[in-house]
Formats: C-alpha cells, structure tokens, sequence
C-alpha cells in the first residue's frame, strides 16, 4: 500500500475515533486550537507590523533627532560609574539577560524522567548611552523587546551562589554539550562598543549638572539600606548565612545604582538643551525594539517568524476545522 493511502486510512480511523469521543473534551480540543490558531495569527500581524515599522521609519541622527518615536543608529557605551557586568559569566557589557535551569526527576507510570526546569531567569535595566558621531542619548532598556548577538549556554555541577564562570575555549564546548552538571546556563549580552539599533520614543530630560552625581545617590541610598539591616537581608542575603558577602553586597550597589538612574529619569521635563532618553511607548502598535542586528539583519529574522507563525496558524486552522466536521457535522 502507498503512503498516501496508509495516510488516507490513518486519518479515516482517527476520524471514527474522533466521532465516538466525548462531545465536550472534543469542544474542548477545538477551543484550543482555535485560540492557538488566533494566537499565531496576532503573532504573524505583530511580526509584520514590525517590518514595516523598521522598513518605513527614516533613522535620524542623535543630535538632530526628534522628540517622539524615532529611528536611531549607534554604538552602546557604558555610562560613568560602576560597569554592568552580566551575572552569570561576570563580563562587562551594556545589557544582559540570563536563565538557570536545574535537570529535575519525574517519575511518570513507573518510568524516570528528567526535565529542565526553570529556577531563575531575569534581565538588567540599566541605563547606557546609545552614541554615534553627532550625539549621544540615555537608553533606558527596560520594556524593550531586546534582539542581542551574543548567546552563550553553559552547563554547571551547582546552582548560582555568586558569580558562576562561565569555562573558556574547548572546555565551554564539552560542558556546554556533555551530560555533566545538573544545572543549565544560558545568558545573552550586548557588548560594550557594540553597534546597535534602536526604535522607541525619545523625551527630552533635564540637565544632571545641578543633581548630584550617581555614585553620590547610590551611597546615600546604600547608606539608608543599611540602617534596616532585616530588610537588607531579605533582599540580598541570597546564600540566607545571615551576613551580606563580597557578592551580595555588589549586587546590592547594582541595585542601588539602578534605583537612582530610575529616579532620575523620573523627572523628565521637555527641555530643549537637556539630555534625551530613549524608552517605551503606551502605543501597542509602536513598540521599542533595541537590536545588536542591521536594520537588514533584523527584518530578515521579523520575516522568518512571521513565516513560521503564519504556517502555524494555516495548519492549526485546517486540523480545528477538520476535528470539529469529524465530530459534529
């Protein structure tokens, strides 16, 4: 027999299967693909809008740009003070996102298991400049929907209690790929000096000259933390030995100086010789969309997803509508 006939014969007895079901489970399995179908298909819209976005938004040079929504090109640079350093590997950078995954056991109908669960994940919201030969402006990434170049995953024997190193060279390929280590880490950076895209709504701020400096916030912030020494161990005592270590309190500055840029952008006033921070918009139909990918690059992968997510939604609609002829027509 064909193929296409023990296909034909494949679908012919699960149809009767299908039509000797519970009416209720089988409406309940056509809800779900149904709300799968219509979420590929918001999926394929946003992928699209965002080409024409990148597409039909002329970029603008910092120093002449705009106030409002606006294209920009240029290199991500570190602010003054104390540098982001991404958690997992401890290397400097402008912004990072990481996950921990811990291999856990199951034991389903007498058989073991093992799965990767998710025990931490999070992404850094400090600020940076966004610079390029005219200007520089304030990049406040947070809300963003972050496109980075650098991805590295690495496998490790214990779980996150300080700054885990992330092996270099042949040894970060045989632990990235062997089945040592019961703990998975992945982690995502963009570079320092690295070239960047950025679409988002620009707002003029106030001049920093007459505020004190950031280093001088975050002493008095830590100075204030200090003075409730329960809260402070709540927050940051992450190994609970009931004292604030090296790491910790490190940890607890980079809070401290996150807190304070938050602050400061707060008093966003429009003036014209002031600085410009880039952040987010309350227009779901612009989003903010920072990239370490060309314009080229970046609408080559929108392309790809909304592909994808249209051929999703095509198939989850073909097999919901023949479920539910199978069972009620």
């Amino acid at each position: 027999m064909s193929s296409s006939g023990l296909l034909a014969q494949w679908l012919s007895e699960l149809a009767r299967q299908i039509s000797q079901s519970d009416p209720a489970a089988v409406g309940i399995g056509v809800a779900l693909l149904a709300a799968g179908c219509a979420y590929t298909s918001w999926r394929t819209w946003r992928n699209v809008s965002h080409i024409r976005l990148i597409e039909d938004t002329p970029t603008a040079r910092i120093r002449s740009a705009p106030q409002g929504y606006v294209e920009l090109e240029g290199m991500g640079k570190l602010m003054d003070g104390p540098p982001i350093i991404a958690k997992l590997s401890g290397l400097p950078c402008v912004w990072y996102r990481y996950q921990i995954e811990q291999q856990v056991k199951i034991h389903y109908k007498g058989h073991a298991q093992t799965r990767w669960e998710v025990i931490e994940k999070d992404e850094s919201t400090e600020t940076f400049w966004l610079q390029d030969e005219t200007g520089r402006v304030v990049i406040d990434p947070e809300g963003a929907d972050v496109s980075p170049r650098h991805k590295d995953r690495w496998r490790s024997s214990s779980s996150l209690g300080g700054i885990a190193r992330r092996p270099a060279g042949v040894s970060n390929f045989f632990t990235s790929h062997s089945g040592h280590g019961s703990y998975r880490l992945t982690e995502e950076r963009i570079n320092n000096g690295e070239r960047l895209y950025a679409l988002g709504l620009l707002k003029s701020v106030s001049s920093y000259t007459s505020m004190p400096s950031v280093d001088e916030d975050v002493r008095e912030m830590l100075k204030d933390w200090k003075k409730d020494q329960t809260e402070l161990l709540q927050r940051f005592d992450l190994n609970k030995d009931g004292k604030i270590d090296e790491i910790e309190w490190r940890l607890a500055r980079a809070q401290a100086r996150r807190e304070s840029m938050k602050n400061r952008q707060e008093q966003v006033i429009h003036s014209a010789d002031g600085l410009s921070v880039m952040g987010p918009t309350r227009d779901g139909s612009r989003p903010y969309i920072l990239s370490a990918f060309t314009q080229a690059e970046l609408t080559k992968r929108y392309k790809l997803w909304a592909a994808l997510y249209a051929g999703a939604c095509f198939l989850l609609g073909l097999v919901a509508v023949w479920v539910f002829n199978a069972k009620f027509i």
